[in-house]
């Protein structure tokens, strides 16, 4: 009984001291609250927390060893450490919210404002629009671990491989973008992610290394260990909610208030922390029962300690064995001399060195890279005297004598106040360090190209269309400079008012629905308010961030536009005599009889013909003839109505067209009209020149239904009146029959013309002005009629009236298949034909059908023909008249991989508001505009702009027509692609053209 009592009595007596040290300690804790505060803290900081003596905290519940909740409902691990230091400084209460089972819940309800702060994450750039951040008070690498077996050593090995993360950690954001070629799996928890990859179901596992570390030990994953590093650091931070810099001013200054050894204190406990598996742990006894099971305690506790040191070992030696087989040497130096004394195995294996090598004294300040040594050591010296670990990247010679980068991890060991010693981590980040100079020159000269090219303005639009990006050339073209600009609304800096609203909801589209900007010619803002034409073309670039940045190209169209009005000119009317040309004659002609034919009415058509005016030129000069068509034409104005029309066919006949005609003697007194004023004199100058007028004329619907045989009535009738003596009108008569079956006889002739094999593909070359070789060739249609060869002139427009085009186009299509296939079987040429094409092929209901295709190409390409072989040749007027029909077959030639060229371009009126339309491959300059070039000339201006305009919309330009070595100079300065014409050859027949320009060693006669 005494015993008992005496034992009662001890307890007795630690209880009631217990309970007088509790009461003490809160006494001394309000004491050392109040001084802490007044020692750190502003006045309104103190009020502050005076105002908030509890906080909500935001946290992982399943982030061991960092933080989680335990099975007793503990705020449990290392960040928790740190916050009841924060919590013994502060004198308030941080309350874990622990209602939110996963890490991305947590980070939702952070963004929605439900927190005051959050314990232990990441910064990222995501993160920042909803926090703000401490500095980081726990650093840890993020490392790679596999199952044991191949060491990976780097992410770059994991590319095509499936890694396991925990979601919401940093290295989720960082791996999309550094390396997309890896297939991530996010799971709940850490503890899931490493199953899988112990499991088989994931290739490795990328996170925290202290993290990762405690769960494998803590959940006895034996078949895993660290199979590589990263250059990614975890730098865990405190994030305050956005908007309260009071808190975020407090709890910096708690933490930074923090000791090394307090902080070396709890890494010191969770770093050393054991696990025993089947084991449980000691629940804590009361403490009247710590005395008598003291001896017991002691016991249990040698037992452990035996067997602690025995697992001691153990880890060692799998650490060590791990450190050698990383990429990662591991070191430790004296901080007064940077003297070495441990260094791991495989820093022999990874810099050539020997181990006693690293021992002598400076033996790693003396292969430092001169240039990088100074700054190194200082550094070094500096962050080691303020206490603090830290990182350095510099140049260093191996065994080898080369150099390598290296990427050194130092902590500091601490001992009474100082530094003792530095532990580190020495990566060799030579490659990366190659790949990102490699880059960084990648973008210096793509910003230095984007810079340099003064027509291109280029703007960077963040996802509130802000301006992130705003090169020298936007500057130039809209008036603003970039400090101008940055930080500026798209819609309120350079786009007119009427469009804002269209331009915001086309970004909103883009962003929300991948519907992207299409480009377009639009009409800008400068900063004095003009307006500017553009072509603007847009991309969308993802950030670092992953936030959608838009991209604006725009081409300045001022020299564009002044180049197409001129072209537009020229399309439309006579340079000369500012009369519409035969283009714009035809349209209106087309227009009037279709008015004719829905009103019931007559046209009348003219053709004029100047007699004697080839004397004017021989006598007086082309001046002087210049003078009198001009005259010429006015007069012909003045002889017709404004509704009417006067045009100039070229030299020195005219066409008139007089419509909406009740009576037809109004043609007859119009035609005298002008023969009359055209017989009057014409003042030139300091000369007098006579001429007269010879008047063909025919009459719609009387005469001919169509435009092609009014004009050809016109012409014959034209001619009639010449015959007949000159200065006189002449009708389209019967008599002229005679021509008509003619043209009869023609027209059978040509339908039997296949069948008799009397048609002939003839081929031109198409030479690259930047090789000079021949990439390229035109077929082109000849009759070899019994009575002397046809030009294609003569009897394409016949078979185009009668349709007979579609029968011959398919034939020519057909043949010519057949000989680039032959071709390339025995030349192996990659030669590209182009064959012309009619409108009237499109309108045909079998052209481009799947059977078409398969009929003309099948036994081509079974042969090894590629459809790049080939390449259809289509006319604007094609263009012009194309409806949904036309447009889908011309697409199913792209469809089948079959190029398309725009032939004979400026020659005609409407080739310039088609080209975007139409998915068009080559533009072929009209040999008109190549036939006068000279250095001075306005045809090269005009060359010049057709080129520049075509390569900005993606187009290549063939030149037809050139004959001489100084147009190909002048081609070949302005930027074409290609060119043809006499001066490297004229079209030939197969054989011919084999022989002289595909065959080396073959008979080209075997070959067709």
């Amino acid at each position: 009984m005494l015993r008992i009592a005496s034992w009662l009595v001890l307890a007795l007596s630690l209880f009631g001291a217990f309970a007088s040290m509790t009461s003490y300690a809160a006494e001394q804790q309000g004491t050392d609250v109040t001084v802490w505060r007044q020692q750190h803290l502003t006045p309104d900081e103190i009020v502050w927390l005076e105002q908030h003596p509890q906080l909500k905290m935001g946290m992982d519940p399943k982030f061991a060893p960092y933080e989680w909740i335990d099975s007793d409902g503990r705020y449990t691990g290392i960040a928790a450490d740190y916050f009841r230091l924060l919590e013994q400084r502060l004198g308030i209460v941080f309350m874990p919210m622990a209602d939110k089972p996963l890490w991305s819940e947590v980070l939702k309800s952070a963004r929605n404002g439900e927190y005051d702060l959050i314990s232990c994450l990441v910064k990222t750039d995501k993160r920042e629009v909803y926090l703000d951040f401490t500095e980081p008070y726990l650093i840890s690498a993020a490392v790679i671990v596999g199952r044991q077996g191949p060491y990976v050593g780097t992410l770059d090995k994991l590319k095509g491989a499936t890694v396991a993360i925990h979601k919401g950690h940093f290295t989720n954001e960082l791996l999309r973008r550094d390396y997309p070629e890896i297939t991530i799996i996010n799971t709940a928890t850490i503890e899931g992610a490493l199953n899988m990859v112990s499991d088989g179901r994931a290739d490795a596992f990328v996170g925290d290394a202290t993290a990762a570390s405690y769960v494998m030990k803590k959940e006895a994953i034996l078949n895993l260990s660290f199979s590589g590093h990263t250059d990614y650091k975890s730098e865990y931070r405190v994030g305050v909610a956005k908007g309260n810099p009071v808190l975020l001013g407090i709890i910096q200054k708690a933490l930074d208030s923090i000791t090394d050894q307090e902080r070396q204190q709890i890494l010191d406990h969770w770093s050393g922390l054991e696990f025993s598996q089947g084991v449980p742990v000691a629940r804590i006894v009361k403490i009247s029962a710590v005395v008598m099971l003291a001896f017991l305690f002691f016991i249990y506790w040698n037992f452990r300690l035996r067997r602690s040191e025995a697992a001691h070992r153990e880890s060692e030696q799998r650490f060590k064995s791990l450190v050698d087989s990383s990429d990662g040497v591991v070191w430790e130096a004296e901080c007064k001399n940077n003297d070495v004394t441990y260094i791991s195995d495989n820093v022999v294996r990874l810099f050539g060195y020997p181990i006693e090598d690293w021992m002598q004294p400076d033996f790693w300040t003396k292969r430092i890279h001169p240039d990088d040594l100074e700054w190194v050591l200082e550094y070094g010296d500096s962050e080691t005297a303020a206490l603090r670990d830290h990182m350095l990247e510099y140049r260093f010679f191996n065994a080898s004598g080369e150099v390598v980068w290296i990427r050194d991890m130092i902590r500091l060991v601490i001992e009474k106040g100082k530094p003792r010693w530095r532990r580190g981590l020495m990566l060799d980040i030579t490659q990366q360090k190659k790949a990102e100079l490699l880059m960084q020159e990648s973008e210096s000269r793509f910003r230095e190209l984007i810079e340099s090219l003064p027509a291109i303005a280029v703007q960077g639009y963040d996802e509130d269309r802000r301006v992130i990006y705003w090169n020298d050339a936007s500057e130039t073209l809209y008036g603003y400079t970039k400090e101008e600009a940055r930080g500026r609304r798209l819609e309120d800096l350079i786009i007119p008012a009427e469009m804002r609203e269209g331009v915001v909801e086309f970004h909103r589209a883009w962003l929300q629905e991948g519907l992207p900007i299409p480009a377009a010619e639009l009409e800008l803002l400068r900063k004095d308010g003009s307006s500017v034409p553009v072509f603007s073309s847009h991309v969308m670039l993802t950030a670092a961030d992953y936030s959608q940045n838009m991209y604006c190209i725009d081409v300045n169209l001022i020299e564009q536009k002044r180049a197409r009005a001129e072209l537009t000119q020229m399309a439309h009317y006579d340079s000369l005599t500012h009369l519409p040309n035969r283009r714009t004659f035809t349209d209106r002609l087309q227009q009037m009889m279709k008015s004719a034919k829905r009103e019931g009415g007559q046209v009348a058509v003219m053709m004029i013909d100047l007699d004697r005016f080839k004397e004017v030129n021989d006598t007086l000069g082309h001046d002087y003839g210049d003078l009198l068509l001009q005259e010429a034409a006015k007069r012909l104005t003045d002889c017709v109505r404004e509704t009417d029309t006067v045009a100039r066919l070229g030299g020195d006949e005219f066409l008139v067209i007089l419509g909406s005609i009740g009576d037809v003697t109004v043609v007859e007194r119009v035609a005298r009209k002008i023969l009359l004023q055209l017989s009057e004199p014409f003042d030139l100058n300091d000369n007098r020149a006579f001429v007269s007028a010879s008047i063909g004329i025919t009459l719609y619907p009387v005469d001919a239904m169509t435009l092609e045989v009014l004009m050809k009535n016109a012409d014959q009738a034209m001619y009639a009146a010449k015959a007949e003596g000159r200065n006189r009108l002449h009708y389209f008569t019967p008599e002229m029959e005679a021509a008509a079956q003619r043209r009869s006889r023609m027209l059978s002739e040509l339908r039997e013309a296949i069948n008799l094999q009397q048609m002939e593909v003839y081929y031109q070359p198409i030479i690259d002005l930047s090789s000079g070789k021949i990439v390229k060739a035109e077929a082109l249609l000849r009759w070899n009629h019994p009575k002397g060869q046809i030009p294609p002139l003569e009897f394409i427009p016949l078979a185009e009236e009668t349709g007979l085009i579609v029968e011959i186009g398919n034939w020519v299509f057909a043949e010519v298949v057949r000989q680039v296939s032959v071709w390339k079987a025995h030349f192996n040429t990659d030669l590209q034909v182009g064959i012309n094409t009619s409108p009237v092929q499109y309108q045909d209901e079998n052209c481009c059908q799947p059977e078409w295709f398969g009929n003309i190409l099948g036994s081509g390409l079974a042969n090894g023909l590629s459809p790049a072989n080939l390449c259809v040749e289509i006319t604007e007027s094609l263009l012009m008249e194309a409806g949904s029909t036309i447009t889908d077959k011309l697409l199913q030639f792209r469809d089948h991989g079959i190029e398309v060229a725009l032939d004979d371009f400026g020659t005609g009126y409407s080739s310039l508001a088609y080209l975007k339309e139409f998915d068009i491959d080559y533009l072929k300059i009209d040999k008109s505009f190549v036939s006068n070039l000279s250095p001075d000339s306005q045809d090269l201006v005009l060359c010049e702009a057709i080129i520049v305009m075509a390569h900005t919309l993606g187009i290549r330009v063939i030149a037809e027509g050139v004959e001489t070595e100084l147009q190909r100079q002048l081609l070949t300065a302005i930027g074409c692609d290609f060119c043809q014409g006499y001066l490297f050859g004229r079209p030939m027949p197969a054989n011919e053209f084999s022989a002289q320009w595909l065959a080396v060693s073959h008979d080209a006669n075997d070959l067709n």
